[in-house]
């Protein structure tokens, strides 16, 4: 026997099983009462940090999308994952030409080394000179419909020295917004923590590493 639960992504206004039901893995910031799925790319996490570009080509001509606005929050209508026309197809994905060389990483925290889903990821990219942040973007995958970028919180750091005590203002202006369900609230500590050692991680010019989930979060 197939059990089908209620996914208004799957079958639009059926309802979202997971905001009752287990939701361990979904999404701590830009839910909705429809939806509260997490997008599960590690891709597109730091094509978000990079600001990437997406080139797309419809009968209407070519246009180019920023990555920020190219997948959507969920609202109504979670079976539209993307600003991407109906009558259109992604022909590149442009990132910049200047990116973050020596200081960036990748943090991924998971269930198990192989074959799972971030319970949350974070891309970091920065530009030091002079003792302090000159410039800082970092996304959070694991956590919402799309990568997460909060502007406020990259711009909370510029100027600033690259240290424990700002990385955590960051963190917090990020998570400001955060809302845990009722099995998945540790992701909003996870997140914070995660966020404050890929940001140390980046600064320190290190490569990016993997961590298992039982190394970096208490049982939960």
């Amino acid at each position: 026997m197939t059990l089908v639960t209620p996914c208004n992504k799957r079958e639009p206004g059926t309802g979202c099983s997971a905001l009752n039901g287990i939701n361990r893995m979904h999404a701590i910031l830009g839910s909705s009462e429809a939806c509260i799925a997490t997008h599960p790319s590690d891709m597109c996490v730091a094509l978000a940090a990079l600001e990437a570009k997406v080139h797309v080509l419809g009968p209407a001509g070519e246009r180019a999308i920023p990555f920020a606005d190219f997948h959507r929050l969920p609202g109504d209508t979670p079976q539209i994952d993307t600003n991407l026309r109906p009558d259109e197809i992604i022909t590149a994905v442009e990132p910049p030409a200047a990116g973050f060389a020596d200081h960036y990483t990748y943090l991924k925290i998971r269930d198990r080394l192989s074959y799972a889903f971030a319970l949350v990821s974070v891309a970091v990219g920065l530009e030091l000179s002079g003792g302090v942040v000159r410039q800082a973007r970092f996304a959070l995958g694991g956590v919402a419909h799309k990568p997460w970028r909060e502007p406020a919180a990259e711009a909370a750091l510029r100027g600033r020295a690259p240290n424990d005590r700002n990385f955590k203002v960051a963190a917090d202006t990020l998570l400001r917004d955060a809302k845990g369900y009722p099995y998945n609230t540790f992701k909003i500590d996870l997140a914070h923590r995660a966020l404050v050692r890929a940001l140390t991680q980046g600064s320190t010019g290190h490569t990016p590493i993997t961590i298992q989930q039982e190394d970096f979060v208490s049982k939960q």
